[in-house]
């Protein structure tokens, strides 16, 4: 078992105060040896989390109600921002079912680009395959509908 280490002081170092500096355990200074730090009931403490949905007291630290499940703090998914309304971002303004739309789209469009480029791909190939019964003629004809933007 370790023995415990009693404060080491230290003479020639004060806090200014006339006040001899402490060092703990580990070597490292306390804030005072006078013990002028204030006592834990004067310090400010959050109001626990009331759900919106069933009122029950929740701890800061947890995302969803943990009785009804309901999200206590939205993150705005554009400069991500974590507070405890929904609907537009506190910081930077930002409609957070615009946002959601917008990505939505975007995914969509990009998702149809990805098609279309696989649809001419296999359109190519398709041809390319039917050279020896076509004896090339399809895939002329392929190349002139491509030219002209079909």
């Amino acid at each position: 078992m370790a023995a415990s280490r009693a404060p080491c002081y230290i003479p020639s170092d004060t806090d200014g105060h006339g006040r001899v500096a402490q060092l703990g355990e580990r070597g490292v200074r306390n804030a005072e040896v006078g013990g002028s730090n204030p006592p834990a009931s004067t310090m400010i403490s959050l109001p626990p989390m009331l759900c919106p949905k069933c009122r029950t007291e929740n701890p800061e630290t947890v995302l969803f109600c943990v009785r009804c499940h309901t999200p206590l703090k939205y993150t705005c998914p554009a400069c991500q921002h974590v507070q405890r309304s929904g609907g537009t971002c506190e910081k930077c303004g930002v409609d957070f079912a615009k946002y959601a739309a917008m990505l939505l789209f975007r995914a969509q469009t990009q998702a149809e680009a990805k098609r279309a480029q696989s649809r001419e791909r296999v359109a190519l190939w398709k041809q390319v395959i039917l050279i020896p019964v076509t004896g090339g003629l399809s895939l002329l004809k392929f190349f002139r509908a491509k030219a002209k933007g079909k």
